[in-house]
């Protein structure tokens, strides 16, 4: 297609109120549409605080012979634990950053986790 005839459709479409045009001709098709044609942007609000991990090593919820029970749903309060990244220069703990409630696990007993990857989603 001309590149000619574009620009000359496109100024045209400038100067009316249409926000949408479609032009056919010799098998060929343009379709142009304005800003204003476009849908919204999409407004989300997410309100769940990702808990990361803080190393690249294996997630354990507890230490050998002890227990933690994570539950989604249950209320967690700041700096409770949330378990611990076993890395090859020892253990960083996972901490609760905020009052709240525990939305969604990802991380699985043993299995292991790369640095920043979201272990937990907590609901303030």
């Amino acid at each position: 297609m001309d590149t000619k005839l574009i620009t000359d459709i496109t100024n045209w479409l400038k100067t009316t109120d249409l926000v949408e045009f479609c032009y056919h001709h010799n098998h060929n098709c343009i379709e142009i549409k304005t800003r204003e044609a476009l849908p919204a942007p999409l407004q989300s609000t997410c309100h769940l605080i990702a808990v990361t991990a803080p190393a690249i090593g294996f997630y354990h919820a507890a230490a050998k012979g002890k227990s933690l029970v994570l539950k989604e749903g249950q209320s967690v309060k700041s700096g409770a634990s949330l378990g611990f990244v076993e890395t090859v220069s020892g253990k960083q703990s996972i901490a609760v950053p905020a009052d709240g409630t525990l939305r969604i696990i990802s991380a699985e007993e043993g299995k292991p986790v790369e640095y920043g990857q979201p272990l937990f989603f907590i609901e303030p």
